[in-house]
């Protein structure tokens, strides 16, 4: 283990590669100055896959997940299936570090990947991908790669409706996510609360412990270093008062949700298209569990314009699901909109 640690040190120093693609801290490549310095070690540098190619796979990882929370990330999805497929076949053919260097690559393109399958409704797929990332993460033993791909299965398992397999996942990830830099910790601990909320039912402790990951992953959001990890997370306010706003309105806490949302919608930042959506989708789930359909409605007929925008028939499915709660109770001039953009064809 100690040669193998050497060895993964000096590939992160050499090639300048960001320590989470091989499970180091940044503390771990610092000598005691605090200077980075090179390690004498006999891997030659052959041995390592190019720089200029990691950087190329960098670069795709930080458009797709820009697409991801700003438009579309399907934009992308040829490009990340290609990628994806010569990673394998580089990996097939590789030995010692190099090796390592293409699986960490890989386990972050199969949970980029699941995220596209996620998007298009092929949930089988994105369970396939999600799982292939945690098995790569866990024969790397990387904390950082196995808290990501705990967390990113765990929202496949929300997709699916299997709520105590995503309450699994996130707890998994929670001792992974301690090892973490704050922005990949924060959005495990945020999420824990939503996973718990699922399965809590009337529980009150298990309701209070879920509504405490929330409150430490906001703690982590206002006060944190959220410099990018390379795990392409994004902890902030907003989409952490989503998810919490969600759950309260789970336990039947209907003003403390909207007063939630309240504070999302006060951090949504400019250009977060996703998260526009999903405060729309939040706002509509507590209006629905209120009884005030009325309202229900106009804020879907809302959030269908974005979803149609940005091509997510996942989100289109769950605005679907709540229109025909709405149908035959709702008022007819507040369903009229969203029934006549419902009939239009995508």
């Amino acid at each position: 283990m100690p040669e193998l640690l050497s060895r993964r040190i000096l590939l992160a120093k050499v090639l300048q590669i960001p320590p989470v693609l091989l499970g180091l801290s940044s503390v771990t490549l610092a000598s005691g100055d605090g200077t980075l310095k090179l390690a004498s070690s006999s891997v030659g540098i052959e041995s390592l896959a190019s720089g200029q190619m990691m950087q190329s796979y960098e670069s795709l990882l930080a458009l797709s997940w820009e697409l991801y929370y700003t438009s579309s990330i399907q934009k992308a999805a040829q490009s990340i299936q290609q990628a994806l497929g010569q990673l394998n076949s580089d990996f097939a053919h590789a030995s010692g570090l190099k090796r390592d260097q293409y699986d960490a690559l890989r386990c972050r393109f199969y949970q980029l990947a699941s995220v596209v399958a996620r998007d298009r409704q092929d949930r089988a797929q994105a369970l396939e991908w999600a799982t292939q990332a945690v098995e790569i993460a866990n024969r790397l033993n990387h904390p950082e790669l196995l808290a990501a791909a705990y967390l990113r299965r765990a929202r496949v398992y929300i997709g699916l409706q299997r709520y105590e397999s995503a309450w699994q996942d996130a707890a998994a990830a929670l001792p992974y996510a301690d090892l973490a830099r704050d922005p990949l910790k924060g959005k495990c601990l945020q999420m824990a609360g939503e996973a718990l909320s699922y399965v809590a039912g009337a529980d009150r402790g298990r309701q209070q412990q879920s509504l405490r990951y929330f409150e430490e992953a906001a703690r982590i959001a206002r006060k944190g270093n959220l410099t990018p990890d390379g795990s392409f997370v994004r902890t902030d306010l907003t989409s952490i008062a989503i998810e919490k706003a969600q759950a309260l309105t789970l336990f039947g806490r209907h003003d403390e949700a909207l007063a939630a949302l309240g504070v999302a919608r006060k951090h949504l930042q400019p250009g977060m298209t996703r998260w526009q959506l999903n405060l729309l989708l939040a706002e509509a789930d507590t209006y629905s569990a209120q009884g005030d359909l009325e309202s229900c409605c106009y804020v879907l007929t809302d959030a269908l314009r974005i979803a149609r925008a940005l091509n997510l028939p996942t989100k289109e499915e769950r605005i679907k699901r709540l229109y025909q709660q709405c149908q035959g109770k709702a008022p007819l001039h507040a369903l009229r909109d969203l029934e006549q953009l419902l009939s239009r064809p995508v």
